[in-house]
């Protein structure tokens, strides 16, 4: 039916009032929302004089692993935002109704949820209280009785045990089992990891799946065959293996027979996994002195410490210890076999009072077991002879002039008797020979002595005691030359994770190409990548006595690191993925009924959706797993500084103090997050539109304040 001009002209009219009603309020909604801006700016710029977000957290008692963790967490712009714009709710309510549905005892509650999002918000309007940490570790003692008590935690197990509680309070997926997958020969990588990742999906759905977690793929190789056998797994955090040290540097001091100089400090390099036969092999190539002449002793300021055996790995010596390399007269197999013989090595000390002190070089020699105290002592001091007075071997001296200690074998102190005819065939002497060929294998059999002076006898006698060492220039070249993998970089530790490893017997394969079992060959690789990547550095390592930490230098960049070398496949470009209807990067299709969307983000080239960028890092400070101290850095995305946070203290670094030794968990964000929009359409990461400006209003009402407000109320 035709309408008249007057019903086509209120219609315009009712459009029109209708358009202005819905512009006045997109513009009252706009002006809201800069008002609020403005005034956030004030009370950061005017009120507090701070920067949004930079405030310390209270250590409630070894509660460092916690407060670091929560640092990193509050920096993670993607996180916090959904968090601190209350975001999070809709997925809540939504797991909430699901929960009641089916077990509304157990499921549901959202505390640790909840009290997360509490803490995040105080942090970033600067109106954090200690009661709200106070309140978040009871509910972590709560839900997690390994971490009940005073206890220090590893920072990374609680980390992923904290976003597993909140991954289960928000996860709004309706399915709880796994299907059994099958995999049929011929079928392609893309097909397998397609169906393992809706198999995930469909039983966790939410938004720390959505932005931590990716797949990595693990591949078994027959050797024979050559078979592949690929598996897709998620993953929320990269533990790296870091690359040890291959080369140990030693330092030590050759003493020869007779040669000049006498002593000379050399330094060499051996394999970290060589011990002291491979030392003495090494030296006796420097030295020209054949390896069966070459004894190996660690000797310090005061006494012998031990003789090192062929058997002992190098790595047991302190890197501080004092070693001394001593040339051994050849000895006569004739006399060595009916023991007429034995080899003498000594050293120096002067007394004072209770104190002793070692002077002069270490020495041996052989000698004929068959020669009377006075004569022992009159070959010692022959040996000697560049120390002492001129007319000191030439004139009659009182025996004893020195006491004759000897070392191995015995608890107390056990000397040569003067009054014993033949003094080297005291029993003593022959325990040291025996306890010599059992514990020094591989070395010249040996008695180890000390001769004692008194401050008299040594000043009439000893002319020189200084211990003169001419070091050669190879001391200087591994002193100043860094040790081999002492300072590894991030993609090293990338690619030993990602290397081939092949299988022992213990662990093989049944190949059912083979149809027997194989050792088969390992490989892991990366399959797809998130938004967040949490990379997770290995340097504890257990042990039967105690966990050893490596301080290996770790040097990973602050921006555009790049995780396509370590793709099992190359990068797809988020647009490509989402033509082809699977997730976009793997694990990255949210809720559907979120409201927190991804943007469209066309790619202009396939590099850039695996490039990546540093905004915080975790650090353990100590050598110990259950103790030490534990900090973090982060970058503020309002004015691009970085700050370190220490419990409560605080302060601005620079990039440079950002990389350092103690670094242990890594969080990295997609380049193409950083600067830009972070997750929701309206939000800018960088600057004067970070959505920290559009945060709700919030106020901490303490204990103490809501009981002043109900003695109010009462009155």
């Amino acid at each position: 039916r035709g309408r008249t001009v007057s019903e086509i002209f209120f219609s315009k009219v009712v459009n029109q009032i209708s358009v202005s009603r819905s512009k006045s309020r997109s513009d009252q909604q706009a002006d809201q929302q800069s008002a609020r801006s403005e005034e956030w700016r004030s009370y950061f710029q005017e009120t507090q004089q701070k920067v949004p977000g930079v405030i310390g957290i209270r250590n409630h008692g070894n509660t460092c692993f916690i407060n670091s963790i929560l640092q990193c967490l509050s920096y993670t712009d993607i996180l916090a935002e959904y968090f601190v714009l209350d975001q999070y709710k809709s997925d809540l309510r939504r797991r909430r109704r699901l929960a009641f549905t089916k077990t509304p005892t157990t499921m549901g509650k959202g505390e640790i949820t909840e009290q997360l999002a509490m803490v995040l918000k105080s942090l970033w309007s600067l109106q954090y209280d200690p009661e709200i940490s106070d309140k978040f570790k009871a509910l972590v003692d709560k839900y997690g009785s390994q971490y009940k008590g005073g206890n220090q935690h590893d920072a990374q197990e609680f980390l992923l045990w904290l976003l597993d509680k909140v991954h289960e309070e928000l996860n709004t997926a309706t399915t709880k089992k796994y299907k059994r997958l099958k995999n049929f020969p011929g079928k392609s990588d893309d097909a397998l990891a397609a169906e393992s990742l809706a198999n995930y999906m469909r039983c966790n759905n939410s938004f720390v799946v959505d932005i931590f977690q990716a797949q990595f793929r693990s591949s078994l190789t027959c050797p024979t065959c050559e078979r592949q056998s690929n598996t897709f797994d998620p993953f929320l955090c990269v533990s790296l293996p870091i690359p040890q040290i291959q080369v140990r540097p030693i330092i030590i001091t050759v003493v020869y027979l007779d040669q000049s100089p006498r002593q000379v400090r050399i330094g060499l390099t051996l394999p970290v996994e060589a011990d002291v036969k491979d030392l003495r092999e090494s030296l006796a190539k420097d030295t020209g002195i054949p390896t069966a002449q070459l004894l190996i002793a660690e000797i310090n300021d005061v006494t012998f410490q031990r003789t090192l055996n062929d058997g002992q790995a190098i790595s047991l010596i302190e890197p501080s210890a004092c070693l001394y390399c001593l040339e051994v007269p050849t000895a006569n197999p004739e006399n060595e076999d009916n023991g007429a013989f034995v080899i003498l090595s000594w050293i120096n000390v002067y007394k004072e009072g209770p104190i002793e002190k070692r002077f002069g070089s270490p020495y041996i020699m052989q000698v004929s077991r068959e020669t009377i105290y006075g004569d022992v002592q009159k070959l010692l001091m022959k040996e000697m002879s560049s120390i002492l007075h001129d007319d000191i071997l030439i004139g009659l001296q009182r025996v004893p002039l020195f006491k004759i200690r000897v070392l191995d074998g015995f608890e107390d102190k056990v000397y040569l008797d003067e009054k014993v005819e033949l003094p080297l065939y005291m029993e003593c002497v022959e325990t040291a020979v025996q306890l010599s060929m059992v514990q020094d294998a591989g070395g010249p059999v040996h008695v180890k002595l000390i001769l004692e002076w008194d401050m008299p006898g040594k000043t009439q006698v000893i002319s020189d005691d200084s211990d003169k060492i001419e070091e050669h220039c190879s001391v200087a070249q591994v002193k100043s030359a860094p040790e081999s993998g002492s300072s590894v970089t991030l993609q090293e530790c990338f690619s030993l994770y990602t290397s081939e490893e092949r299988l022992g017997c213990e662990d093989a394969y049944f190949c059912p190409q083979c149809n027997k079992k194989r050792e088969v060959v390992k490989k892991l690789g990366v399959w797809s990548v998130p938004d967040v990547m949490v990379v997770h550095l290995k340097r504890f390592r257990q042990s039967t006595k105690a966990t050893n930490k490596l301080d290996t230098m770790v040097d990973f960049p602050l921006d555009g690191f790049d995780m396509s070398p370590n793709m099992a496949r190359g990068a797809v470009p988020d647009n490509l993925a989402a033509a082809d209807g699977g997730p976009p990067n793997g694990l990255k299709g949210l809720t559907a009924f979120s409201p927190w969307k991804h943007p469209k983000r066309l790619r202009t080239n396939d590099r850039e959706s695996t490039v990546y960028d540093l905004y915080s890092v975790c650090y353990h400070h100590g050598s110990d797993l259950l103790g030490g101290h534990y900090t973090s850095s982060c970058k503020n995305p309002t004015d691009d500084q970085w700050y370190s946070f220490d419990d409560t203290h605080t302060k601005q670094i620079g990039e440079e103090e950002v990389v350092n030794k103690d670094a242990y968990i890594l969080f990295y964000q997609k380049a193409c997050l950083s600067g830009a929009s972070s997750a929701s359409s309206s939000s800018s990461s960088g600057g004067a539109d970070h959505w920290v400006y559009r945060m709700p209003d919030f106020v901490y009402k303490t204990k103490s304040e809501t009981r002043c407000e109900i003695g109010r109320a009462h009155v």
